[in-house]
């Protein structure tokens, strides 16, 4: 999908300013590199709000919902683009 529509996209589904949920699927002992990106690319004026962490079974992966309140929708694409950068993350939604 291309950025434009994928601006598009977000802001018919969200209200921006306002709160914006990463979801994130990661092996366990790669969740703080998610959670220190996160924060890292929100920058000023933007903070993560909480954290969820839901682990596997058998404990090697962590689905991670991460709430901040993002001022738009572009912030949203360029935290992604990081995210699947990380080594380890499996999925995100």
């Amino acid at each position: 999908m291309d950025r434009a529509r994928a601006l598009d996209l977000l802001r018919d589904q969200h209200r921006f300013p306002g709160p914006f949920a990463f979801r994130v699927i990661v092996e366990a002992e790669r969740r703080a590199d998610v959670v220190a990106v996160v924060k890292a690319a929100l920058g000023e004026g933007e903070h993560l709000q909480d954290v969820r962490e839901r682990p596997s079974r058998a404990g090697r992966w962590s689905a991670l919902q991460l709430v901040t309140e993002l001022s738009g929708p572009e912030t949203v694409l360029e935290v992604y683009a990081l995210l699947n950068e990380i080594e380890g993350v499996k999925m995100t939604l």
